[in-house]
């Protein structure tokens, strides 16, 4: 599993595509993405994300909607949800803004992956994702973990 320095509870920061699997059926890695949404709840994990998140899973939600995938009102029912697990949310400034753009411009990733790297690299937290190209283009700016790393 996931741990953090000696007696120190672990810092993480996740993204969408690791939310999304708590509550669409059939993702894959849906168990270890489930077993950190637990470590999160009991508060064995600190677990941080970017406000853009909140965006980024009601599209997820709005998308599987629209796919029948899930009902509508299941994807409200997620939101909702997530909003009581324990995830704390934070919002970026104008200089945080600034370091996103140069972390998107050195990695050639989007802004809205580099505002996770940036937000882990701010907190000095592990970065928790299912996106392999994250991964590869982000590791050289913070430690990045693969949510299919991580055992059930």
């Amino acid at each position: 599993m996931v741990e953090g320095g000696q007696g120190e509870k672990l810092k993480v920061v996740v993204d969408a595509s690791v939310i999304a699997k708590w509550f669409i059926p059939g993702e894959p890695w849906e168990a270890e993405a489930r077993v950190l949404g637990e470590m999160i709840v009991t508060g064995e994990v600190e677990a941080y994300a970017p406000l853009l998140l909140l965006y980024e899973v009601a599209s997820i939600m709005l998308k599987a909607a629209h796919r029948s995938i899930l009902r509508l009102d299941d994807g409200i029912e997620a939101l909702e949800a997530l909003g009581q697990i324990g995830l704390k949310i934070q919002e970026n400034s104008w200089s945080d803004l600034t370091e996103i753009l140069k972390i998107a411009t050195t990695t050639k990733l989007t802004v809205y992956d580099s505002t996770y790297l940036h937000l882990a690299k701010k907190l000095n937290a592990k970065l928790i994702t299912a996106d392999m190209e994250l991964k590869q283009r982000g590791e050289k700016i913070t430690e990045i973990l693969l949510i299919k790393d991580l055992k059930p």
